[in-house]
C-alpha cells in the first residue's frame, strides 16, 4: 500500500506536532511496504500477524524513505518511534478531519460498498462536484487514513470514503476519526463472520457509523426505485438497489433531482472488476464477474441475478466462502439448495464449495474441481453459444484467474 500526499505541507504540520517536533523535512508519500518506497516517502513498519515492518526498516531508509514511524527501538536520528502506530495515524487522521471543511460521505455494509461509493462519486463529479474517493480496497484502520492523506484539503472537496470491518470496534473507531456528514449502511449479512461472532454484533457494528454521523441512510429501508431500461445491468437487483441508495444520496446535490435524470448520469457507469462486470465473449456468450468476494447473502442474490437471464444453460462457478465461523458447511450446502431449479450447471471448487453438491439439489450437472486449471480446462470445454456464466467465491479462492483463462482461451 503507497499514495501520494498531495497537501504535503498539510500533512508535515500534522505529523510534526504528532511527533513534538520542529518542522520536519518535506514527505511526499506514504507506504507500508518497504518495497514500494520512493524517495521523501514515510514508511510505517506496521507489525502485524505473520510479519514485522521494523525489520524492513533498513530497507525502507536505503530506498530513499525520509523518515520511519515504528513501535520498535531504533538508532537512527530519522526513525521515530510510538506506543501504537494505527492508533498515532489515526489521531493525525483525525485532526484533518477535524480542520477540513469541506463535506464528507462515509460508507459502510457487509456487500456493495465499493459499487455504492462509486456510483455517488460518479454520480457527484458530473455534477460538477471536486471529489476525492476511496481507491480499490484501502477501507482499514491504516487504508482509510492513508485514503483521507492522499486528498486535497480543499473545503470544495467531498471527501467519498469506504470503511470496512473485520472485528468489533472498527466502525466505531474508523467512523469517529472520518466523522461523516452522511453515514451509509449498505446492508447486513453474514459477512465476517468469523471475526463477529454473531450477525446482532455485525448489525452493532456496522450501524455505529451512525453515532458520528449526521444524516443516515440503510440501504434495507430503500426500496428500488431506479428504472434502467436500456442500461446492462438493468435487470440485476443488487445494482439496482445501490443505484437505488446513491440516488437517495444523491439527489440533495443535483439540480435536476429525478430519477430519471439520475438514470442518464449512471449510462455510462461500468461496474469495477470482481463486482459484477459482464464480459460479452463469442456467440452471446456472457460471463459475470463477481469475483472479488462472497458470503452467503451475496451469493443468493448473484445467483437471483444469473437466473434473470434468457440464456440457453446457466452454469455457476462456485468457490469457498470464507470466514463463516462454525456454520460453514450449513451455509455451502444452503448455497446448493438455493440454486435448486435455477441453474443448469455449477462447478464448484474448494473443500468447502463441495458441500453444495448432493442428490436433493435440482440441478441437472453438479461437478466438483481439485485445482482452478482444471476447473478452467472443464468450463472451456463444456461452454456453448448463448450460455450465461456467473463466477462467485471468496477473493483468496483467486476465481478471477480462471477468467483470465477462459477469455484467452476464446482470443
Amino acid at each position: 500500500m503507497r499514495i501520494d500526499i498531495i497537501e504535503t505541507d498539510l500533512f508535515i504540520k500534522y505529523l510534526s506536532d504528532a511527533l513534538k517536533m520542529d518542522k520536519l523535512c518535506s514527505v511526499d508519500g506514504i507506504t507500508t511496504d518497504s518495497r514500494l518506497v520512493k524517495k521523501n516517502d514515510l514508511f510505517l513498519a506496521i507489525k502485524g500477524e505473520h510479519f514485522d515492518g521494523s525489520d524492513f526498516i533498513d530497507q525502507a531508509l536505503s530506498n530513499g524513505a525520509s523518515y520511519v514511524i515504528t513501535q520498535s527501538a531504533h538508532k537512527n536520528k530519522n526513525v521515530f518511534t510510538v506506543e501504537n502506530l494505527v492508533e498515532f495515524i489515526g489521531n493525525i487522521c483525525s485532526i484533518w478531519m477535524n480542520n477540513f471543511q469541506g463535506k464528507t460521505i462515509g460508507i459502510t455494509g457487509s456487500n456493495g460498498k465499493t459499487t455504492t461509493k462509486d456510483l455517488i462519486s460518479h454520480v457527484l463529479a458530473k455534477c460538477g462536484n471536486k471529489v476525492s474517493k476511496t481507491k480499490g480496497n484501502f477501507n482499514t484502520s491504516i487504508g482509510v487514513p492513508l485514503t483521507i492523506f492522499s486528498f486535497s484539503n480543499d473545503p470544495s472537496q467531498i471527501y467519498v470514503v469506504e470503511l470496512g470491518a473485520n472485528q468489533v470496534g472498527d466502525i466505531d473507531y474508523l467512523s469517529s476519526i472520518v466523522k461523516p456528514d452522511i453515514g451509509i449502511v449498505t446492508n447486513i449479512s453474514d459477512a465476517h463472520l468469523e471475526g463477529f461472532g454473531s450477525i446482532g454484533n455485525i448489525r452493532k457494528e456496522k450501524k455505529s457509523i451512525f453515532n458520528h454521523s449526521k444524516k443516515h441512510y440503510y440501504g434495507k429501508e430503500i426500496d428500488i426505485s431506479i428504472n434502467l431500461s436500456d442500461h446492462p445491468f438493468k435487470n440485476n437487483k443488487v445494482f439496482l438497489k445501490n443505484a437505488s441508495l446513491a440516488y437517495e444520496v444523491c439527489k440533495d446535490f443535483m439540480s435536476n433531482n429525478d430519477k430519471e435524470a439520475f438514470s442518464v448520469m449512471i449510462a455510462d457507469f461500468t461496474l469495477p472488476k470482481g463486482r459484477g462486470r459482464v464480459y460479452s465473449l463469442l456467440a452471446d456468450t456472457i460471463i459475470i464477474d463477481d469475483t472479488y468476494n462472497a458470503n452467503p447473502e451475496s451469493v443468493k442474490a448473484a445467483i437471483d441475478n444469473l437466473a434473470q437471464y434468457n440464456s440457453k444453460r446457466k452454469i455457476f462457478i462456485f468457490a469457498d466462502m470464507k470466514e463463516l465461523g462454525s456454520d460453514e458447511i450449513r451455509f455451502h450446502r444452503e448455497v446448493g439448495d438455493y440454486c435448486s431449479e435455477k441453474i443448469d450447471i455449477i462447478m464448484c471448487y474448494g473443500d468447502l464449495a463441495k458441500n453444495v453438491i448432493n442428490d436433493s439439489n435440482k440441478i441437472p450437472i453438479q461437478l466438483h474441481f481439485d485445482t482452478k486449471a482444471s476447473l478452467s480446462e472443464a468450463l472451456s470445454n463444456i461452454m456453448q453459444e448463448n450460455d450465461a456464466i456467473l463466477l462467485k467465491g471468496s477473493r483468496s479462492m483467486e476465481l478471477d484467474l480462471v477468467i483470465k483463462d477462459i477469455i484467452n482461451y476464446v482470443k
